[in-house]
């Protein structure tokens, strides 16, 4: 990690952000922005029982946090400025905010997506009437393209981050917060290019000043926590997470230094326990989250002496999961949370053999999702057959249950972990999830 060059430079250079400013913005968005609710959590696998709520910003217009400063910085613009149009870059969620910001004005959009990008948003943001080109292999590649047309064609760029009033606008949650529950302690938020965070921190600590504000990043793109520590702004290599939203290679300057200003503190967490916040926000809660809007809860999960000493909201910030990688989340999900039992097993090749040792799962109450029978393993014997079995169990201690009547009937068999590739294999494959 180095800290950003001349090829990463900062998208604004204004100098600060103010609890008037995000007070301001709020006048400026109600009724185009939602007002999302402020829920109590239910409880969560190894979570002390106390008071936690979930801000719902997967329930905003667009599906996620990002219309606000969009909102709040579009709306700002000059006559001169919206006839000449905007141009945004963004993995998704700003690409939607933009948009309909945008549309609500009456002026043509553009948005550069990285060509990885979630087709759903791609998809949402061509909906919403915006121009989309896609360019590039991550957000920053996509920022530069954004930035190269902005000076050929005249678009007024919009920053996804790094810009004090799409902050200020971000920053609307953290009033809502303060509003809605005002003896809240700690507000736990996902962190990319750092605007949501730095926004929170400056309204909730400008109306609360003891607030602490944790920010969580993947281990795929996890420079905030090396920035604090070092006392700047810390690039690191091409992002390499399923949390979209936070695929960035460095926080912005104005965020960071927010972010310092309220002593902020960072952590990390793995895109295996993001994949479980989600099915556990899915299962316990009914709410839909995408990877970044999970991080919270999934720092609670690596830690639960986050939820401590008071009042603590998540910010489930985005509920934008693409459709092809829910599957892969909820068996994530259910593999962590033992609910999936894989075993492999080598048997007779002769008839019956199979039928006996499936009953053995049945009598066990266990439902068969998948059998792989392979009698070309070059492990088995030329009489042998090679099986490979995954189950429906109510949760670990009936997983070991299960295992436990197997071999009490004599069968040799072999447990497989969450990522073994035994009995389903997905086709595409998702960094820290598959």
């Amino acid at each position: 990690m180095h800290s950003p060059g001349p090829g990463s430079p900062p998208e604004s250079g204004s100098s600060t952000v103010t609890l008037d400013d995000v007070r301001t913005a709020a006048k400026k968005i109600a009724g185009t922005v939602r007002r999302t609710p402020l829920i109590e959590a239910p409880a969560f696998p190894g979570i002390p029982a106390g008071r936690l709520y979930l801000k719902l910003e997967n329930l905003q217009r667009t599906g996620a946090f990002k219309i606000r400063g969009a909102t709040n910085k579009i709306a700002g613009l000059s006559a001169e400025e919206a006839k000449r149009g905007v141009i945004a870059a963004s993995a998704g969620n700003h690409a939607q905010g933009v948009a309909s910001a945008a549309r609500a004005r009456g002026i043509p959009a553009t948005v550069v997506m990285a060509r990885t990008a979630s087709p759903l948003k791609v998809r949402s943001t061509r909906e919403l009437g915006a121009r989309v080109v896609l360019h590039g292999a991550d957000y920053e590649e996509a920022n530069e393209e954004a930035l190269r047309r902005a000076k050929a064609e005249g678009f007024v760029y919009i920053p996804a981050f790094d810009d004090a009033a799409v902050i200020a606008g971000q920053g609307t949650v953290g009033l809502e917060i303060v509003e809605d529950l005002p003896d809240v302690h700690r507000i736990i938020v996902g962190v990319g290019g750092g605007g949501l965070a730095a926004g929170i921190a400056v309204a909730a600590r400008g109306l609360r000043p003891n607030v602490e504000i944790v920010c969580v990043q993947p281990e795929g793109a996890d420079t905030l926590k090396a920035s604090l520590a070092q006392g700047r702004v810390v690039l690191g290599g091409r992002p390499a997470t399923f949390a979209d939203g936070l695929a960035t290679r460095h926080v912005g300057d104005l965020p960071f230094r927010l972010l310092r200003e309220n002593h902020a503190r960072a952590v990390v967490v793995d895109d295996r326990t993001i994949a479980r916040a989600v099915f556990l926000l899915l299962e316990q809660a009914k709410v839909l989250a995408e990877g970044a809007g999970a991080t919270p809860l999934a720092a609670l999960l690596s830690d639960p002496s986050l939820a401590e000493g008071g009042p603590t909201v998540l910010v489930i910030s985005g509920g934008n999961l693409d459709p092809f990688l829910i599957d892969r989340v909820l068996f994530a999900g259910l593999s962590a949370e033992g609910r999936l039992l894989r075993i492999t097993a080598t048997l007779p090749d002769a008839p019956g053999r199979l039928a006996e040792f499936l009953t053995v799962a049945a009598e066990a109450n266990a439902n068969v999702r998948q059998v792989v029978h392979d009698r070309d393993s070059a492990s088995r014997g030329p009489r042998d057959v090679a099986i490979a079995i995954e189950l429906e169990v109510q949760d670990a201690a009936h997983g070991e249950e299960v295992l436990a009547r197997f071999l009490e009937k004599g069968w040799v068999v072999q447990r497989t972990d969450a990522g073994s590739t035994g009995v389903r294999e997905p086709v595409n494959r998702v960094p820290g999830i598959d």
